[in-house]
């Protein structure tokens, strides 16, 4: 038989572009097969959300029609990674797969993860890993070579990541992604594309011991759902990126606005690498913006970089998954009221667009970027709750929830992770809905108790519930709170 390898799946749920899986079929000349474990032990953490799950399931249930539609396969296995591989390498004896590959993760469960792997595998198969949904990695981006320091401020990490960007090797990832859009718009387009996989895991094993879980979790699972939730996949995802490409030169005009449907709606497929920064670079151009011009292409671009800057951050720093960047905010005293918390979780705190914000989520799974900015600073700097209780709910519900972006966010605005501004970071709710929703129509849509209200009289308090908390009185005692950890 000849060489064959397997490709290990976990937030690369993409053919196109696949760095790793790409690597493997030109080994194997296409014998190249892809296998997921749906891990119980990832599936039992505190942050799960249904239907973040139901929309990475099917996501991969649309990558395995697509491999197989490409003659390749996908199995999907109910069982933690090293006992999964090792029931399978006793099944495939003594037809063991002479490569393994995966992309390359940053979190430190993943991290954890991989090491285990690499240890209790290497003896078996020659294992290959690649860099995938970062364009540069942590360990490419110092501030000075010989002391390893990293960058721990947004923009001198951006300029130092722009500047390498038009490096050689850099532009070399960039520009190899040309294939992968080609292979996507064919797909859009329908076109016929002949077969380039070679092996399916029937060659190999058995039909009784082919127990794909994917269909048994997709079921169990829809019973969970509250909500319709979107389309999946790398196709739909080049499909939104297509639809945002007409509008990006007016990005930097119409982000801000939750009603203006300005941003690009692409983070739920880039949590699971159904698109990548990489495709996204190449497919806007991007490379070539004047990164100092403000511009609707420079300030997307910007926002990529936001989010690799955040994986930095917990590559450099992993204990910011569950305690401040800071270590002088590592203990504030929160109030952590149960009930200001309930009131905030259910959309009832007497502010419309914090309100509108938190039954959007609710409702839909998602929210605006400027609307979270909002929920956040008003949980932390007016209700004086923990960060941590409001970035577990945000993971309990976004459909892109990823822990780095979401983790990297909630510090932001809590004034504890990097770059902190605990005096002036505090958002006023009222100035900001009458600044970024100056008609209300984005309250009126997730406030139907509003929709009656006048324009005039849409921010007013009087018109709503009671607010629960007056922002001046609690504006105070935040910046009270932060000064008195601060002489520590």
């Amino acid at each position: 038989m000849q060489p064959y390898g397997i490709h290990w799946f976990r937030r690369d749920l993409r053919i196109a572009g696949n760095s790793a899986l790409k690597w493997n079929w030109r080994k194997t000349q296409g014998k190249t097969l892809g296998i997921f474990f749906l891990d119980s032990k990832f599936l039992a953490r505190p942050d799960f959300s249904h239907h973040r799950f139901g929309f990475f399931l099917q996501t991969l249930k649309t990558l395995k029609n697509e491999l197989k539609e490409m003659g390749g396969d996908l199995i999907v296995l109910d069982r933690p990674p090293k006992e999964g591989f090792e029931w399978l390498f006793s099944k495939l004896r003594p037809k063991l797969p002479a490569y393994l590959s995966f992309n390359r993760d940053y979190e430190p469960f993943a991290r954890e993860r991989d090491a285990l792997i690499q240890q209790s595998l290497s003896d078996q198969v020659q294992i290959h890993t690649e860099r995938d949904h970062l364009v540069i990695e942590p360990h490419e981006l110092r501030k000075e070579i010989s002391d390893n320091s990293f960058y721990q401020v947004y923009t001198p990490f951006s300029k130092k990541w722009f500047s390498l960007l038009q490096s050689e090797i850099i532009q070399e990832r960039i520009q190899i992604q040309q294939e992968a859009i080609q292979y996507l718009e064919k797909r859009a387009q329908g076109q016929i594309i002949p077969p380039f996989f070679q092996i399916t895991w029937s060659q190999l094993l058995p039909n009784d011991l082919l127990q794909d879980s994917l269909d048994a979790y997709i079921h169990q699972n829809k019973y969970d759902l509250t909500f319709e939730i979107p389309q999946a996949g790398s196709l739909a995802a080049y499909q939104k990126a297509k639809s945002f490409l007409l509008k990006v030169d007016r990005y930097l005009e119409t982000r801000d606005y939750p009603y203006a449907q300005g941003n690009s709606q692409l983070s739920v497929y880039l949590k699971n690498g159904s698109m990548t920064p990489a495709i996204l670079i190449k497919l806007f151009e991007l490379s070539s913006v004047d990164f100092k011009q403000k511009t609707g292409r420079s300030q997307f671009l910007k926002e990529l970089i936001w989010r690799e800057f955040y994986y930095h951050i917990i590559y450099n720093r992993p204990r910011v998954e569950n305690e401040s960047f800071l270590p002088q905010y590592k203990n504030l005293r929160w109030e952590n009221r149960e009930d200001w918390f309930q009131a905030w979780q259910e959309g009832k705190t007497g502010y419309p667009i914090v309100d509108a914000g938190m039954r959007e989520l609710k409702t839909t799974g998602l929210m605006h970027n400027r609307v979270r900015m909002i929920v956040a600073s008003f949980l932390t700097k007016d209700l004086l709750i923990d960060w941590r209780w409001g970035e577990k709910h945000f993971m309990n519900h976004l459909l892109d929830g990823d822990l780095a972006a979401n983790n990297g966010g909630w510090q932001w605005a809590a004034s504890t992770g990097s770059d902190p501004q605990p005096y002036f970071r505090i958002f006023n709710p009222t100035l900001q809905a009458e600044k970024f929703d100056p008609q209300g129509h984005y309250i009126r849509q997730f406030l139907p108790e509003l929709e009656t209200v006048s324009t005039e009289g849409i921010h007013s308090l009087t018109n709503y519930l009671p607010p629960i908390v007056d922002h001046s009185t609690q504006k105070q005692k935040a910046i009270a709170l932060y000064q008195s950890h601060k002489k520590r």
